[in-house]
């Protein structure tokens, strides 16, 4: 039997050289294509959890459900509340305007809508619903129209202002009035 000879081996890593790069073509521009909407993926079925991992993972989402809903309410009644102080102002500023004419009586009313832009500048003013006198109905158009713009309104959050003071319903009684 012949003796086997052993053989010593080391590993060793070849790097690569560096390639030349190709010289560019020159491109022509290409037209910018409309980017198509990312679809949604869909999310991975949840993998099976022990009982005290899904108790804890289903009070979390309570819990920012819960969160979610105080915070809407608490948006709701702040905007109910700027919604409120706002809408004084106009009519404050209206009512500033307004010069009585003599046929004024208590029990009269007019509604009127009225349409601003974010600046607070009076666009339009109609008389949704007469009072039943054409003097004071004109009487009350005319106290919105001196008033001309409402500066303040500015500085309503754009959905605040969206929401309530776009077309802005104002209803005109002698009796809330001075006389």
């Amino acid at each position: 039997m012949a003796q086997p000879k052993y053989v010593q081996a080391k590993l060793i890593q070849l790097e690569e050289k560096a390639k030349p790069k190709p010289k560019p073509k020159p491109k022509a521009k290409p037209k910018p294509k409309a980017k198509p909407k990312p679809k949604a993926k869909p999310k991975p079925a949840p993998e099976p959890t022990s009982k005290p991992e899904r108790d804890t993972q289903q009070l979390e989402q309570q819990f920012a459900s819960a969160l979610a809903e105080e915070e809407e309410f608490l948006e709701a009644e702040t905007d109910a509340q700027l919604v409120s102080s706002y809408s004084a102002y106009i009519y404050e500023r209206v009512a500033g305007n307004w010069n009585r004419p003599p046929s004024a009586r208590r029990g009269m009313e007019v509604e009127l809508l009225i349409q601003l832009v974010p600046t607070g500048q009076v666009v339009n003013v109609i008389v949704a619903k007469s009072s039943g006198h054409a003097a004071f109905d004109r009487s009350a158009e005319q106290a919105v129209h001196k008033a001309g713009r409402f500066d303040k309104l500015q500085e309503l959050p754009s959905r605040v202002f969206e929401n309530n003071f776009r077309k802005l319903r104002l209803v005109f009684r002698p009796e809330d009035l001075r006389l």
